[in-house]
């Protein structure tokens, strides 16, 4: 596993928030907005969204998105920051399997986990953008940095 995919597959481990870009249902146009997520076995992001969200009725028309996972520095430029995008799509999974999982890393949401307008969703990672701080940019296959992914 190559540098960037080490800190790329670090960031998503340690991170529990991110960004999440999908296609507006109404326009097709980028919308954004922040998300908690989890990891399952092979690392790939686990989603419990609300179908109340504008990003879940986006995902629903269109699966495709991104999931930004940023490591502030903690003074200075931000942009000097590791940053990694997840580039794929969002499945919508059919049960609460991942319940456990989820609530163990965002105890919070054991309140309206059981919500019938809650599902959880797991991102299929393509492609991996890394930028670990200035000059050190990669985009790199999902598998080099998700295990159990060809």
């Amino acid at each position: 596993m190559t540098e960037n995919a080490q800190l790329a597959r670090l960031a998503i481990a340690r991170n529990r928030t991110a960004s999440l870009g999908t296609l507006d249902a109404e326009t097709g146009g980028p919308y954004v907005s922040l998300v908690n997520y989890a990891c399952d076995d092979n690392g790939c992001p686990i989603l419990l969204l609300s179908r109340l969200a504008w990003h879940t009725r986006s995902l629903i028309g269109d699966p495709r998105a991104s999931l930004l996972v940023a490591q502030l520095p903690a003074a200075g430029d931000a942009l000097a920051g590791l940053r990694v995008t997840v580039i794929g799509k969002c499945d919508e999974l059919p049960d609460k399997s991942f319940a456990e999982l989820y609530c163990r890393r965002h105890p919070e949401a054991k309140g309206y986990v059981e919500f019938a307008d809650f599902s959880f969703w797991r991102m299929r990672p393509e492609k991996i953008h890394v930028i670990g701080g200035f000059g050190r940019i990669e985009t790199l296959a999902a598998a080099a940095v998700f295990d159990g992914l060809a």
